[in-house]
């Protein structure tokens, strides 16, 4: 059995779990050198007892049969084209490797980058209100004109945002799923899924065919912060998922940011404690997280303009610039619009959808619009 064999023996045993398989690593460097010793070393091992030594010595006596598994594993991988890499391999997300936690294997459709190691990740809950919905397309496309990677988990709402605008922009984003990446969950994120895998990646610790069991998720939400140099949270309830992947981001020593919200909306709940713990820092705009940052997305960042895409240099139509001109800080109708640009209602709206498309204005309900 070769070392990815050993490292999938490892993770068989699932009372072992991925903190004491790193320690088995740290301690012995490669799983091949753990299973050659005798049973009663198991235990020089940090976090290794009696009771996990019985499930050791157990997975090795039913040896065939765990290689057995993994050399069908290894089948359903070729025929559903998943790949797999381990904590040793150099495509495996570099920061991921820094946290106690982090799982040895990886499967993943699509294309693993090293530029990941720049990577934010933008979470948060499933149902915002039209404020969040807003702030994370505004607030992740000027990630995104920094050309940094963007990290969510797939999840209805701020999640399937932060992709979709991601993609728009010809960004890279991973999606981290809480079951196998064979598996589209949600279902309705059917087409999501295909264009993350064409440019970026959908990534797993669980094998093909799990199911989205809810307990598979906070260990999702720690992939997220441990991918990412600093996690956002936009808008989320005290106790929701994006809180606790903000408070995963804090045990890895990673970098949390939280946009204000509504102090009476229940989905700004999470992240205002968080502000107000000062478990996170309060951010505005792209800025903010970039001055924190600053150091360690040098690199990326050397030649870049590091402020967030400004409206002056997005390039607008004539007919575009008509409409765009009357449109000002305050929500304006689209029959106002309409008579103050002499365009058809219907002409208006055309423009109107390009403009939005390129993050200078945004529609509320009624049809009124106004500027970024």
């Amino acid at each position: 059995m070769n070392k990815l064999g050993y490292l999938y023996f490892l993770s068989s045993i699932k009372k072992l779990g991925s903190w004491r398989i790193r320690n088995i690593l740290d301690h012995y460097d490669t799983p091949e050198k753990f299973f050659a010793v005798e049973e009663r070393q198991y235990r020089n091992v940090e976090g290794i007892d009696l009771q996990i030594t019985s499930s050791i010595a157990d997975a090795i006596y039913r040896r065939k049969e765990i290689e057995d598994e993994f050399e069908k594993l290894i089948e359903t991988l070729e025929k559903k084209e998943i790949k797999i890499c381990s904590i040793f391999d150099d495509e495996y997300p570099e920061n991921l490797k820094t946290i106690s936690s982090s799982p040895v294997i990886l499967y993943f459709k699509g294309r693993l980058s090293r530029d990941d190691r720049y990577s934010l990740g933008i979470v948060g809950t499933r149902v915002p209100t039209e404020y969040g919905k807003h702030t994370c397309e505004k607030l992740t496309n000027e990630v995104c004109a920094l050309k940094i990677p963007v990290i969510s988990g797939f999840a209805r709402g701020i999640d399937t945002i932060a992709h979709k605008t991601s993609l728009r922009c010809g960004n890279l984003t991973y999606a981290v799923f809480g079951c196998g990446v064979d598996i589209v969950y949600p279902a309705e994120n059917r087409k999501l899924y295909n264009e993350i895998i064409e440019n970026g990646a959908v990534i797993s610790e669980f094998p093909p065919g799990t199911k989205p069991d809810k307990m598979n998720f906070p260990r999702r939400n720690r992939i997220i912060s441990g991918i990412s140099l600093g996690t956002v949270v936009i808008e989320s309830s005290i106790g929701g998922g994006a809180v606790l992947t903000a408070e995963m981001a804090l045990e890895q020593n990673k970098e949390v940011f939280a946009v204000p919200g509504y102090i009476h909306s229940r989905q700004s709940e999470g992240t205002n404690e968080l502000i107000k713990k000062g478990q996170a820092k309060l951010i505005t705009g792209v800025d903010d997280i970039v001055s924190e940052l600053e150091r360690k997305l040098a690199p990326l960042l050397s030649g870049q303009q590091t402020l967030p895409l400004q409206n002056s240099r997005v390039n607008i139509t004539k007919e575009e610039r008509f409409v765009f001109e009357v449109i000002k800080r305050e929500p304006i109708h689209i029959d106002d619009i309409s008579d103050l640009a002499g365009r058809s209602v219907q002409e208006c709206l055309v423009h109107l959808l390009s403009l939005e498309f390129k993050f200078l204005i945004r529609q509320m309900p009624g049809k009124f619009f106004s500027r970024n």
